[in-house]
Parts: structure tokens; C-alpha cells; sequence
């Protein structure tokens, strides 16, 4: 392949690639049909619910999305949230109701779960406030359908955030979780009481590794989520809950060859997008050093890179500026 032909198509995967968000329209679309999923979320929710703590995986996977009375509070069932007045749409990942064991009816709700897969933990606002506002959210949408009079019955929300990479080192393999509770200025009085009525927001960051790599010391939640990242559910070794989870091995193994074969594609094109940006503003970079009209410069970017002259002035006024 001449070299030409080679500046060409980076320059057409670069372009193409500005088009797109990757996370949007590859990550979330593919991994949502294994996270919404029964048996993918009851190993999650028997780390994360403590009612669950005692209840075998069979026993959680019964509880998880009963009917609930949608005739009372419809949108409290939606994973798309409209919100409130201006308030920006806000789409959950993954929305479940359960019931605590014991509960009575088969339509009752006890709680929300909420799962989200965060990629990145470097973003441009912090990853925690983020965590408190979709809870809050899940929470405030309750009362508006239930009405100021129903605040008895609004449910507790959890909220679980999976994040992958750009986790300091401190934080990686390791579990952050926060609640809503309180106490008196006299530490002799019971809060409990209290603490118990404000047992409504739970919050969990489950920060992974980028390696992926699964060890004995590791919590069971951290090691069941790498052995489904790493195509490991069947394995005992990896997974905690290997005899359960070959319920859906076959489905994790084709999702997350999927998500491989994104990433690399995603690295390959990231690789051509950043040649491609260096041969194009070193040809310009050139010749702003010796003023050089402009329309000379898109001629040449034209001939050394095999382009049209409009797809030459395209690259020229996005690398000019």
C-alpha cells in the first residue's frame, strides 16, 4: 500500500471518528442486553443489598422486578427520566424494583436499583456528585407521581456505578459506599429510629483495575465483575459464583468479545486519527511559518495526502485555527 493511500484512510477513519462518541453508540448499546439481565444482577445485589446478605443467589433472582403498582406511580418504573421543569433527561442504565425477602404481596416494591457502567473515572465533573444526583433524582420523581401527602411511601434507591479505568491506584479493587444517616449532639440518645426513616439513598462506586486482573484478597463483587469483563464466569477460580453464572457464560462470552473488538477498533482508529492530524498540521504548521497563501497550502495538502480540494480546505480550516 503506497503511502498516499495510507494518509487517505486515516484521514477518513479520523473524520469519521470525529462523528461518532464511541461510549454512546457502541458500550452502553451492547452491554445493556447482558446488564438488564436477572442472573448478571443477583450476585451484585446479594454484595450490595444487606437484607440480601443471607439469601441464596435462586431466592435474590425471584425478587427482582415484580410487577409493582405502575397505576400509582408510572414514571418510578421508567428507566428514562423527564424530570422536572427544565431539568435535563436523565436515561439510567439499568432500572430494577425488588422486594425484600419476607415482603408481602408479589407486586410489592421494597426498593429501586440502579446500575450504571462508568468507563472513565476522569471526567470533567466528579464521578460521586454525579452518583448523588441520579439518586436524588430517583427519589424526587417518586413524590411528584405519589404527591406531598405520600411521603411514607417513597422507596429507598441504590445506585451502583462499575468503573473501569483511570482510577487512581489507591482506589483500585476496592468498594466505596454512602448512605444517609445521622446522630444527636447528645451522643446518649438513639438515632436509630431516625436513621431508619432516612435510610432511603445508597450509593456505591465499585472501582475495578484496568488489568483486570482477579486475586484471592479481592472482594466477591469485585471478582464476579473482572470474571464478566475477563470472559471468566465459569471459572471457579475467577468467579465466586461460577455454578450460577453459567447461566449466562455463553452470553457474557459473545458480549464481551464484542466489547474487545470495539476497543481494539476504537485504539486502531485512534492511532490513524492522530498520524493523520500530525502529516496534516505539520503541512500547515509549514506554512503559516513561511506565509504561505492559503490556497497554495490546501494544494498542497491535496496532492501529499490524495485528497479533493474541498475535503484539503475541510482539514485546513479545522487544523488552522
Amino acid at each position: 500500500m503506497t503511502q498516499k493511500v495510507t494518509q487517505k484512510k486515516n484521514l477518513e477513519q479520523m473524520n469519521k471518528l470525529d462523528l461518532l462518541k464511541d461510549s454512546d453508540l457502541t458500550f452502553d448499546k451492547k452491554f445493556k442486553q447482558l446488564f438488564t439481565k436477572k442472573e448478571f444482577l443477583t450476585p451484585i445485589l446479594l454484595n450490595i443489598v444487606p437484607e440480601y446478605a443471607s439469601c441464596t443467589l435462586e431466592e435474590i433472582e425471584e425478587l427482582i422486578c415484580p410487577i409493582g403498582d405502575e397505576a400509582v406511580n408510572p414514571q418510578a418504573y421508567d428507566s428514562e427520566d423527564s424530570g422536572k421543569g427544565s431539568e435535563t433527561t436523565t436515561h439510567y442504565d439499568v432500572l430494577v424494583n425488588c422486594r425484600l425477602p419476607g415482603g408481602k404481596g408479589e407486586c410489592s416494591v421494597n426498593f429501586f436499583f440502579d446500575l450504571e457502567m462508568q468507563r472513565e473515572n476522569n471526567l470533567s465533573y466528579p464521578l460521586p456528585k454525579r452518583g448523588v444526583y441520579y439518586c436524588c433524582r430517583l427519589i424526587s420523581r417518586q413524590i411528584e407521581k405519589l404527591g406531598e401527602e405520600s411521603y411514607n411511601q417513597v422507596k429507598p434507591v441504590y445506585s451502583v456505578w462499575i468503573i473501569k479505568n483511570g482510577i487512581p491506584e489507591g482506589f483500585q479493587n476496592s468498594i466505596y459506599t454512602a448512605g444517609l444517616s445521622g446522630s444527636f449532639s447528645d451522643s446518649f440518645i438513639d438515632a436509630s429510629e431516625i436513621n431508619e426513616q432516612l435510610n432511603l439513598i445508597h450509593l456505591s462506586l465499585v472501582y475495578l483495575s484496568r488489568d483486570l486482573k482477579i486475586e484471592e484478597d479481592q472482594d466477591n463483587l469485585i471478582k464476579y465483575l473482572k470474571s464478566v469483563f475477563t470472559r471468566q464466569v465459569g471459572n471457579s477460580d475467577c468467579n465466586p459464583y461460577s455454578d450460577y453464572s453459567g447461566k449466562i457464560e455463553e452470553e457474557v462470552r459473545e458480549v464481551m468479545t464484542i466489547e474487545e473488538s470495539i476497543r481494539r477498533d476504537s485504539e486502531a482508529r485512534g492511532e490513524a486519527r492522530g498520524e493523520a492530524r500530525g502529516e496534516a498540521r505539520g503541512i500547515i504548521e509549514m506554512a503559516f511559518e513561511y506565509n504561505e497563501d492559503k490556497n497554495i497550502t490546501i494544494k498542497r495538502l491535496a496532492g501529499k495526502l490524495d485528497l479533493t480540494m474541498k475535503e484539503a480546505e475541510e482539514i485546513y480550516e479545522k487544523y488552522s485555527n
